[in-house]
């Protein structure tokens, strides 16, 4: 089959759309079927694109995103980008994002009288803080707004998936049709045999993926600080890029623990799997995951989890099963669980 994917965000972005959407087009790929990509370019451009023989990937003209530089807003679909699609035949379109590139994909579609499937990844409206107007970040108002958009959006598509149940009722809840649940798929076997060598007398936890606000990663800061007054040998990794990175750091600077939080920069493919895997406890405090791939990456890579008890990351973790949950926001509660764990490596282990 052929199929023609559109994003407005990919590669080289951490984040779990870039990865489902790699990963599924390299699967299907390998077992024949065709694919397209458009997505916006990086500028400047960085080395080793991902590649596949039978993923061709079309680059769009794009501007960062003023608040949030890793985001990039294409503006344009060239004569070039136009011919790509034409020439490669797509028998389906399918569309991550509620954005100009998605919205091109559609209209393509329509044309071309070819279905649309639309994948539901990230809740848009926790995203308004990234709009520099306060009126606009937190009015409530605004969020409905939001939800109406992105139902009018994804009202074009002809079938609409998303990756938990969950998130599924919260979409039927906003007036979506015709939504059916597909998990998002990971690359199981790149973090579970990965080889490494973890430092004998530390504990270290691991945040991976965008370094937003919304993302909570102040949470962990914070509970490092709690952890370390019992456990000194406890650090932090913080890996990836985004708009928080520098109060974050600020943050650890206040509580007097900035030598033992670590900002690596962003990691991918078997580096990725290394990185994580040399850790011990993965830290998800974010209360917005869609289905949380890096929570599943890192119990593939071993790691036991200590997630917020919010939307997809219970359905990962299970009731305290792979991992424990803490309340969302409660540093209290998430250093509670981490001391759990240190003091019961059996328990870790298992």
């Amino acid at each position: 089959m052929r199929i023609a994917f559109f994003t407005d965000s990919f590669w080289p972005q951490i984040n779990g759309v870039t990865t489902s959407i790699w990963n599924t087009c390299e699967t299907l790929a390998t077992q024949g079927h065709h694919f397209i990509i458009f997505a916006p370019k990086p500028s400047p451009f960085p080395a080793n694109p991902p590649h596949h023989p039978h993923i061709q990937l079309v680059w769009l003209p794009s501007k960062p995103l003023p608040t949030y530089t890793d985001y990039l807003i294409a503006y344009s679909f060239s004569k070039d980008a136009q011919k790509a699609f034409d020439d490669f035949g797509a028998e389906l379109v399918h569309i991550h994002t509620p954005f100009y590139v998605a919205k091109k994909g559609i209209e393509l579609a329509r044309k071309s009288k070819i279905p649309v499937i639309g994948t539901f990844h990230t809740v848009l409206s926790e995203f308004l803080q990234y709009i520099p107007i306060p009126t606009i970040q937190h009015n409530p108002i605004m969020k409905e707004l939001t939800w109406k958009y992105i139902q009018y959006f994804y009202g074009k598509c002809d079938l609409v998936t998303t990756p938990t149940e969950i998130l599924a009722k919260e979409l039927r809840s906003h007036g979506f049709q015709n939504v059916h649940v597909m998990s998002n798929a990971i690359d199981y076997e790149l973090f579970s045999k990965a080889k490494v060598k973890k430092a004998p007398k530390k504990i270290t936890m691991i945040y991976y993926g965008r370094i937003s606000f919304e993302k909570r990663i102040d949470v962990a800061i914070q509970t490092l600080f709690l952890v370390r007054k019992k456990h000194p040998n406890v650090e932090l990794t913080v890996l990836g890029s985004g708009p928080a990175e520098a109060s974050l750091k600020e943050q650890a600077k206040e509580y007097g623990i900035a030598p033992f939080v670590h900002f690596p920069g962003p990691f991918h493919g078997n580096a990725l799997a290394r990185r994580v895997k040399s850790h011990d406890i993965l830290f998800a405090p974010s209360p917005m995951e869609t289905q949380g791939l890096y929570v599943l990456e890192g119990m593939a890579a071993g790691l036991c989890v200590v997630g917020c008890n919010s939307r997809a990351i219970p359905i990962a973790v299970g009731k305290n099963e792979r991992g424990l949950l803490f309340e969302n926001g409660n540093a209290e509660d998430a250093a509670e669980k981490v001391n759990q764990l240190i003091q019961n490596p059996t328990k870790r282990k298992k």
